[in-house]
């Protein structure tokens, strides 16, 4: 007598999954979310899923949860007071960066947030060299009086950031122990929280982790006191961005790696989806109400990162290789200065919201767009919980966005929905042309409350051969919260000369001894651990690296040959040459542990329903409106098949079909469309 409950929250609406083990059955929801108190609407959607299905709270044997407040605090940049101590003469690391340029050719360019006030940011003499030895003694006195300065001026916590500490980290841990000798302050050593290479890099790594730390440590506080007032008695799981869930102590400690949480989760339903449809190679595109996330499989797995950026700053933490771009469902249509037309990245989210959602939206959005189309029925908006105000959003669309294009009211709704289009598609340029692939041999996955929506279009601007929209595509994120499965990264800059393979092998044990406790501290057995490796590899010279997984459960010479031979093929892959016999450097150690969750195995509806004949003018770019079928996507039975043009209905999602598209429903249910 058991459930598991996934809870995506997003910008928009919070989408709640239910899968009732012992019935072997998944029930949804959604709620809207609670900006900016985001835990109030991910009890409101436990609450109400509960009620929906008549579910005691003590049947919950396991709650997943992806959030949105990690990237939130970073985005709108609230940033505690935080101090940093770091080497005398690097207190400017900050504010210097790494040379990068935003904007290459506009002298104005606004430069990323320091992040700490420069009065907060304080160097004391000692050094450790580039091989890690001591060149220069810490200073403990004048450590001693940073501390009591950074105490003396109210700062909520200490970064602690010295050069080469990923090779020697006594000095930083020395300065640790000052602290807390002294004051009563928290802190953070950027030899704990990312022991890698590039001094600007791990600061900023470190100083944002600490920063969404404070609100993530408040978050889930909340969330953690509002569950056990329900009598849920189970930990709470979070997602995290490299595409697993680790519990809320980990998410605290490591909090940077909560940023891309829900999107996260998105990407592992899509990396399911594309193994049960035998998918070889897919892109994921997750249109929300604020934004869509574009997410690539390849091979059958994610293809995972260890570098991204938020708001113009680096954040080196592993990750799923997501890009975001402002066109979601309520990114705001606008006219700029030179008279052209414009989508996002303002949303309405989800307060106001779009017009048609009737709560007092003013600007026009890419979902008052397709309502105006008449994509979206407007008598069962969002399944009846939203009465839509179309006339209204009519009327705005005609004066502020038809008027001054010179256009009628459905040519000017179309071009919005096409320059949205246009902005996802030039994402997925970059996922696939822009490294080396080629978008026709890729399917791709639509999810999200808008995705299905425009996906058809979006597919086939990419020349691409296939689409596939899967079950309850909504609430798609929440159900990849359920697939999940408990993953940590452990890694460290290598210490070795030369690609010496027992060296490696020695540095490999000491990150899995590490791994391993992290998992033994949460309860679970050893035994049950998975461990993957990679190796962080460059051509001498080169700046950067690339990072290849050694193939084999365990480390041996063998294999570690075979990953430097992978690292030339990927080099090729990339950038249309490989440099074989120049030098190879092994800069980063990188420890992967995983134990897997209990899979989702509800069954299909084999039989479909009684549909009733509808139809709907529907506006498509070459044709005008249409007098297009509806069909109840609940009612197709499995290989049923619908020709396009035809709009799909479903609970929180609509599809569309263009002309001359056919659609099949696959044995899991999920739609195939040949384009």
């Amino acid at each position: 007598m058991s459930v598991r409950i996934g809870v995506d929250t997003g910008g928009t609406f919070t989408d709640v999954v239910l899968y009732d083990v012992d019935a072997n059955e998944v029930y949804i929801t959604k709620t809207p979310s609670t900006p900016p108190d985001f835990d109030r609407g991910v009890l409101n959607g436990i609450d109400k899923i509960l009620e929906e299905t008549d579910t005691d709270p003590d049947r919950v044997e396991f709650l997943s949860h992806g959030t949105t407040v990690g990237t939130n605090a970073v985005l709108e940049n609230e940033i505690p007071d935080l101090g940093l101590i770091t080497n005398e003469g690097l207190r400017d690391v900050l504010e210097i960066g790494d040379q990068t340029r935003p904007e290459l050719y506009n002298l104005q360019a606004d430069k990323p947030p320091a992040l700490v006030d420069r009065r907060h940011r304080l160097g004391v003499p000692g050094r450790i060299d580039s091989e890690g030895d001591v060149v220069d003694e810490l200073d403990e006195d004048a450590v001693r009086a940073a501390v009591d300065k950074l105490a003396d001026s109210d700062v909520d916590s200490v970064v602690v950031s010295m050069l080469f500490s990923y090779l020697n980290d006594d000095h930083e841990r020395r300065v640790g122990e000052l602290i807390a000798e002294e004051t009563d302050l928290s802190y953070a050593l950027s030899s704990a929280v990312y022991p890698e290479t590039r001094e600007y890099d791990r600061t900023v790594t470190t100083v944002l982790n600490e920063a969404v730390k404070v609100t993530i440590q408040d978050y889930l506080g909340r969330l953690d006191t509002g569950i056990a007032e329900r009598g849920i008695d189970v930990p709470l799981n979070v997602m995290h961005s490299g595409g697993g869930i680790f519990g809320t102590e980990q998410a605290t400690d490591f909090a940077l790696r909560t940023v891309l949480s829900g999107p996260a989760a998105g990407a592992v339903a899509c990396r399911d989806v594309s193994r049960t449809e035998g998918l070889e190679h897919a892109i994921g595109l997750d249109m929300g109400g604020t934004s869509a996330d574009v997410s690539v499989v390849e091979d059958g797995d994610l293809v995972r990162s260890t570098e991204g950026e938020i708001n113009d700053l680096p954040i080196n933490t592993p990750l799923v290789d997501i890009n975001t771009v402002g066109a979601g469902g309520g990114s705001i249509a606008w006219i700029d200065a030179g008279g052209g037309l414009r989508v996002g990245p303002k949303s309405a989210g989800a307060d106001p919201g779009p017009i048609c959602y009737g709560r007092g939206g003013t600007d026009p959005t890419v979902t008052d767009a397709n309502l105006v189309l008449g994509r979206i029925d407007p008598s069962a908006f969002l399944d009846g919980d939203v009465q839509p105000a179309i006339e209204k959003a009519r009327e705005v669309f005609a004066d502020e966005i038809a008027e001054p294009l010179g256009l009628s009211l459905e040519e000017a709704a179309m071009n919005v929905v096409k320059v949205a289009n246009a902005k996802m598609a030039r994402e997925l340029r970059r996922v696939t042309v822009e490294r080396g692939r080629d978008p026709g041999e890729f399917s791709l996955v639509a999810f999200g409350g808008a995705g299905p929506l425009q996906a058809a279009e979006v597919a086939q601007n990419m020349d691409m051969n296939s689409l596939v929209i899967p079950r309850s595509p909504g609430v798609f994120s929440a159900r990849g919260l359920l697939l999940a499965d408990v993953r940590m990264d452990e890694s460290r800059a290598y210490t070795g000369d030369g690609l010496d393979a027992q060296q490696a092998g020695v540095e490999f044990e000491t990150l899995e001894e590490s791994l391993t406790e992290r998992f033994t501290d949460q309860g679970f057995d050893a035994g049950d651990v998975l461990v993957t490796r990679q190796l962080d590899l460059r051509y001498a010279g080169q700046a950067y690296e690339l990072t290849v997984a050694l193939p084999g459960e365990t480390f041996t010479a063998a294999n570690f040959e075979a990953g430097i031979e992978r690292f030339h093929d990927h080099h090729r892959q990339l950038y249309g040459y490989a440099m074989e016999d120049e030098p190879v450097e092994l800069v980063t150690l990188r420890a992967t542990g995983t134990v897997e969750t209990l899979p989702v195995e509800d069954e299909v509806p084999v039989a479909g329903g009684e549909q009733t004949h509808r139809e709907r003018e529907v506006y498509f770019a070459d044709r005008g409106f249409v007098a297009t079928p509806i069909v109840d996507r609940h009612a197709l039975a499995v290989g049923e098949t619908v020709d396009g043009p035809a709009i799909l209905e479903e609970s929180g999602c609509t599809s569309l079909l263009p002309p001359e598209v056919t659609a099949e429903v696959s044995e899991d249910g999920n739609l195939r469309i040949d384009l």
